[in-house]
């Protein structure tokens, strides 16, 4: 498999896990909807309501990551940088990339950590028969899946600097 393939199936599986966390997203407000008819209209809440749309949160926020990043989709300020020569944007791009790499490498190996942890502990909410290590993992995911994004962007930088391309 050559880097091209690697790279349009890391692109493939961001565009999945977004997906995921639609699907989380839908789910987390048919529960809330549910849970606040229940609690006014019916007078009986969903018990651990609370707790799941944390769980669903975390699926929703980090399947979105990767997926962002490849579409540039994030916000940013630009105020300053626009009108910075195109080489130094690449420049400033190329540093930016490499300090999200490291940090979210940094994030995502001490949350696989932390799943690791929970999952020895058993750790689970008071109110849920759930076990945290699941969502715990999918976080160390999320910030790996990001990490590879950014990656992916800074062979893209290092390739248009080399052929002369204008760098945005």
């Amino acid at each position: 498999m050559n880097f091209r393939n690697s790279v349009n199936i890391m692109g493939v599986f961001s565009h999945y896990l977004s997906r995921l966390g639609c699907v989380s997203l839908f789910a987390m407000m048919c529960l809330t909807v549910v849970d606040v008819v229940g609690r006014y209209v019916f007078n009986s809440p969903i018990l651990g309501a609370f707790e799941l749309t944390e769980f669903l949160v975390s699926i929703t926020v980090f399947s979105f990551l990767g997926y962002a990043q490849s579409q540039k989709i994030h916000v940013t300020v630009d105020i300053l940088f626009d009108r910075f020569p195109k080489n130094f944007q690449g420049l400033i791009n190329l540093v930016n990339y490499t300090v999200c790499v490291i940090l979210l490498f940094l994030i995502s190996w001490k949350g696989f950590e932390k799943a690791l942890e929970a999952l020895e502990t058993g750790e689970k909410p008071m109110n849920l028969p759930v076990f945290d290590y699941p969502f715990v993992f999918f976080l160390s995911l999320g910030c790996a899946v990001m990490c590879i994004e950014f990656i992916r962007d800074i062979i893209r930088t290092i390739v248009k600097r080399k052929k002369g391309e204008m760098i945005k």
